[in-house]
């Protein structure tokens, strides 16, 4: 980008306004979901939601198999089972007794739908596939590698967060530990061992 475009008064009352309204986005889906570490007094909130007309459009909320399954997945990358990650995904829910219809799988990009998911089913367990979807449900900043591999608690449900079956393709040693993820997950939901 120049000089001359990033002080161009039209486009940066654009970008100034899309931060706002992602920043307001961010509020209320943060509210929402009772994650109230930010303090903004009501004017300032008030200033921030009503702020211009422009921004991006909210995320989707995608989701497949079974609504009322007792096992969440949330993933980074919404790609479900497709792709080889796909694949690897239904190996890795077949060795724990499970198939690609029993649980339900939803994109990690948009918590306020997956918040109001969770609350109106209450499923016993949620795995985060990824850093995005960990970090965002949980509310961290640290890499994966710091906090996956023991249960959380959101909203009272249990979440293990896990690398994602597209970095197991391209960093195998890593299954060792997603498998360790998996078995404990198993433990709690009262699941056997397949394998």
């Amino acid at each position: 980008m120049g000089a001359d475009v990033q002080n161009d008064p039209a486009s940066i009352k654009t970008e100034f306004v899309r931060v706002i309204k992602d920043f307001s986005h961010y509020l209320s889906g943060q509210k929402e979901t009772g994650n109230t570490f930010l303090d903004i007094s009501k004017e300032s909130e008030t200033i921030v939601n009503n702020w211009g007309h422009l921004g991006r459009a909210q995320d989707v909320f995608s989701f497949q198999g079974s609504e009322n399954a007792s096992v969440f997945i949330i993933d980074s990358e919404g790609s479900f089972f497709k792709g080889e990650g796909g694949a690897l995904l239904i190996k890795i829910l077949g060795a724990m007794n499970l198939s690609s219809d029993s649980v339900f799988i939803c994109n990690a990009g948009d918590f306020r739908s997956v918040y109001k998911k969770t609350k109106s089913v209450a499923p016993k367990i949620i795995i985060t596939l990824g850093t995005k979807a960990g970090q965002s449900l949980l509310n961290v900043k640290q890499p994966l590698e710091k906090f996956r591999g023991k249960f959380y608690e959101y909203h009272g449900i249990k979440v293990m967060p896990t690398f994602h079956p597209s970095r197991l393709l391209k960093q195998p040693e890593y299954k060792r530990q997603v498998w360790e993820d998996m078995k404990q997950v198993m433990t709690l939901s009262g699941l056997k061992n397949g394998s």
